[in-house]
């Protein structure tokens, strides 16, 4: 890490995202502007079609106090795995979390997490619990397509890890360099190749539970959405079988 870097990174993946970020920017920044170390939050617009860029530039430019707010634009869409990516490997903290832009995790369960990380846990992966989860999911349809999702993996990839979709997670900053310089999935399952490539490494993984806040507005659609993303849970094995990680 160099001199001056901050102790901790969080990146937010932004699609389409201009309605819920400045409420998200808020929290995060009032949270880390009391914390006593650097921090970043670092948005990466992921090819949106409003006002996204434009309303991190304008959080940024209206803040004279930490954290620094970072925008990183990609251009073109690449999913939420490929924005998670990239966020990632840009991220300049000691420690790097990835959240979701609808703050549907409150930021202070940055500090077990750090805690945690700092009694030699590489990653951190927030848990929710499944009967307040299902409570807060206005959709039978998500909830089955969740359940669906989660048999899946558990049958081809990763049967040890409770809840692999939760918006929050934590790494070390060597492992996250070497968990997503080798991911490939840019679809809703990267989270599973995420932490099963950091089970392949040896990192020391652990769950913490959060709770969650429901927020209208979800890009995830179940129609277009699912399909790939079950597809590409049997990729993730089949890339691992053929050296693909390596």
């Amino acid at each position: 890490m160099a001199p001056g870097a901050p102790r901790l990174s969080v990146v937010i993946p932004a699609y389409n995202e201009a309605l819920r970020l400045p409420l998200t920017l808020a929290a995060w920044a009032e949270f880390l502007g009391r914390q006593p170390y650097d921090a970043e939050v670092l948005v990466v617009e992921d090819g949106s079609r409003d006002q996204t860029s434009q309303v991190v530039q304008d959080f940024a430019a209206r803040r004279s106090g930490p954290p620094a707010v970072r925008l990183l634009t990609l251009g073109e869409n690449r999913g939420k795995g490929g924005a998670v990516r990239a966020g990632m490997l840009a991220s300049a903290g000691a420690y790097a979390f990835y959240v979701d832009a609808d703050l549907n995790i409150a930021p202070h369960y940055v500090t077990p997490a750090l805690r945690l990380m700092s009694q030699g846990y590489d990653v951190v992966a927030g848990r929710r619990p499944l009967r307040a989860y299902a409570a807060t999911e206005r959709s039978p349809a998500r909830l089955l397509a969740g359940a669906l999702v989660q048999a899946a993996r558990r049958a081809i990839v990763l049967p040890v890890i409770r809840d692999t979709q939760c918006g929050f997670k934590g790494f070390q900053r060597d492992v996250a360099q070497a968990v997503f310089q080798r991911t490939l999935i840019c679809s809703f399952a990267f989270d599973i190749e995420v932490l099963f490539l950091a089970r392949q490494l040896g990192a020391r993984i652990v769950e913490l539970p959060v709770d969650v806040t429901f927020r209208s507005g979800s890009s995830y659609n179940l129609r277009r959405h699912l399909g790939p993303f079950l597809r590409d849970i049997t990729h993730i094995r089949r890339n691992a079988r053929l050296g693909r990680y390596a």
